[in-house]
This record gives structure tokens, C-alpha cells and sequence, in this order.
């Protein structure tokens, strides 16, 4: 009998040893990436505008925006009202991914990836102008053109997002 307790004590011990392990896994990797997110830092330019993509941990944020995207697009087609769209939400995503893929996005475009009809989708556009989460700029090489960018500011708030929504997900 004791011998059989002696064996179930030492699987218990090696349960809590694995639980505490994985758990310490889990603390850690939370730890790594709230220092990855404390550690981003966006240098606004004149124009209030995020600094380009670079860093390894910029463009898997990126790449999960498009899986935020393509997520999105999957639920719309499986629920097919307008329920599902958020087009200020997607064009957000759209350019965050854009940006860190090192891509310009012309209105039109940005207009495109909201889902939504495109004098909506400009409402959206004008209303993220107006709050400062977006900014419109002159293309140098066609005057016609208009690109629009994430401020510096909102490009941290998405980076936020993302790490957390990363996180979550592991």
C-alpha cells in the first residue's frame, strides 16, 4: 500500500512540476511579449506619420492583421449581412498590414479593403481623418493620386492590439 502511495505521490509531484512548468512557460512568453511591446518604438516624422515597418516582430504583426482580415472576410461570407462589417475596423487592419509589408495605400484602395460601398467606405476615411487616426498624402509621382497613412499614434494603438490579440492566441 505504501509503495502504491509512494508512486502516486511521485506522478502527482511530476503533474505539478509540468503544471508549474507550463505555467512559468506561459508567464514567461507574457513577460517577453509585453517587453517586445514596451520596447517598439515609433518614430513619429514631421507629419505625424509612424516610421516604416522593420523589425521581425513589426511584420508577424502585420501578417496577423491579414489573418484578422482574411478572418473577416470568412465570417462575411458564411454570414452574408452587413451585420459582420466594420469597415473603419478593416481599414485599420488593412493599412497596419500595408504598412508593415512596406506599402502604400491609395484612397481608393483603403476604400476597397472597409467592404463596404465606397461613398460609406470615404465616410469612414474622412471620419478616421478627423479623429487623427489617419492622414492623407500627395502621391510624388501622380499629383491625382492621394495615399493615406496610420498616424503615429494609432500605429502604436494597433501595435498594442496586435500584441495582445498575439498573445492571446498562443
Amino acid at each position: 500500500m505504501t509503495a502504491m502511495f509512494g508512486q502516486r505521490a511521485a506522478l502527482l509531484r511530476t503533474a505539478d512540476l509540468e503544471a508549474i512548468e507550463n505555467d512559468l512557460l506561459r508567464l514567461s512568453e507574457a513577460v517577453r511579449t509585453l517587453t517586445i511591446a514596451s520596447q517598439i518604438s515609433l518614430v513619429p516624422t514631421e507629419a505625424g506619420l509612424s516610421s516604416p515597418a522593420g523589425t521581425a516582430e513589426e511584420k508577424m504583426l502585420g501578417m496577423l492583421a491579414r489573418r484578422l482580415l482574411r478572418e473577416s472576410e470568412a465570417r462575411q461570407a458564411v454570414l452574408p449581412f452587413d451585420v459582420t462589417v466594420d469597415p473603419a475596423w478593416l481599414m485599420l487592419l488593412d493599412l497596419y498590414a500595408a504598412e508593415a509589408e512596406d506599402k502604400q495605400i491609395s484612397v481608393s484602395s483603403a476604400c476597397i479593403a472597409s467592404g463596404a460601398p465606397h461613398t460609406t467606405a470615404l465616410r469612414y476615411l474622412n471620419l478616421l481623418c478627423d479623429k487623427g487616426a489617419l492622414v492623407r498624402l500627395q502621391d510624388a509621382a501622380d499629383g491625382r493620386r492621394i495615399h493615406v497613412r496610420l498616424t503615429a499614434e494609432y500605429r502604436t494603438r494597433m501595435t498594442q492590439y496586435l500584441m495582445l490579440v498575439a498573445a492571446s492566441r498562443e
